[in-house]
């Protein structure tokens, strides 16, 4: 279940480190293995934003819900098991911090028999109670869990914040977060984790969990004017910024000096702005 010994396409994993410089954020990512330099496309090019395009249903044994405390320690396991670095346990006290379908912490779970009907990408994919892919209101929508169904196995999650920032992720003059905020500030997602155990990969479930954090951005008021969704992955993973480019995300510069343990030390930032297509297509899914 090592990412590293998958044979399917590898989602990029995103982690929070010690290890970073002062002065840069205290957020990595970090996908293994890595292809040799010389063979890393050049990334500089410009890279337009594509969108993401249509996939196959996923599989109906999946859902997409919020992180709670019932499965907080198994995405801690998954977490731990895939990435070399240590999460605090602030970090997964803030995962449960929202449990409403508003949560920008949401774990994949797998069940044993297939769900009561297919859903399409962006849709609701909840059990009991609504996901964050599909902000509706709890009186619409969802499809409950019939009784005699196990809840489910965390196969997988996705965990992010929002912030306030003068100036777009895309710089490379990124310094560490502030609190302080002014009126120019707009509002910024950013991917603190990703992570997929490997026997799950290659069916869309990865990108199914952007998908869903995305519909949320731009369906529920709390997060509206959110300009962008981005990470930081590793300057010399080149299937992770594949993998985010083909997802409708562009490439940054590198920031140099990101990673204390890494050689190369630098990091690209990745990021997807907004745009109408995807308001479109989030509200499409919640209807």
């Amino acid at each position: 279940m090592d990412l590293a010994n998958s044979s399917h396409p590898q989602p990029p994993t995103t982690a929070p480190s010690a290890d970073v410089q002062p002065g840069f954020r205290q957020d990595t990512s970090v996908s293994a293995p890595s292809p040799p330099l010389e063979s890393l496309p050049d990334w500089s090019a410009p890279h337009k934003n594509f969108g993401v395009a249509p996939g196959p249903p996923l599989p109906p044994n999946l859902s997409i819900d919020p992180i709670t405390p019932s499965t907080v320690p198994s995405f801690r396991r998954i977490i731990s098991l895939l990435l070399p670095i240590r999460y605090p346990d602030k970090f997964f006290a803030e995962s449960v911090a929202n449990t409403t379908p508003t949560s920008l912490a949401q774990v994949a779970l797998w069940h044993e028999r297939p769900r009561p009907a297919k859903r399409k990408r962006g849709e609701n994919l909840g059990d009991s109670s609504p996901a964050p892919g599909n902000p509706a209101p709890e009186s619409s929508g969802t499809v409950p869990l019939p009784p005699e169904m196990p809840p489910g196995t965390v196969i997988g999650g996705i965990q992010c914040r929002l912030e306030r920032l003068p100036f777009h992720p895309s710089s490379i003059a990124f310094p560490k977060h502030s609190t302080t905020t002014t009126p120019g500030d707009r509002n910024y997602c950013y991917i603190q984790t990703l992570a997929l155990l490997s026997p799950y990969r290659a069916k869309g479930i990865a990108t199914a969990l952007v998908e869903a954090i995305i519909t949320t951005l731009c369906t529920q008021k709390e997060y509206e004017g959110t300009a962008s969704i981005y990470a930081h992955v590793w300057e010399a993973n080149e299937e992770a910024l594949e993998w985010y480019v083909k997802r409708g995300f562009q490439v940054g510069d590198v920031v140099q000096g990101y990673y204390r343990r890494l050689k190369p030390a630098g990091a690209r930032i990745v990021w997807k702005d907004l745009e109408v297509g995807d308001y479109l297509r989030a509200q499409s899914w919640r209807e």
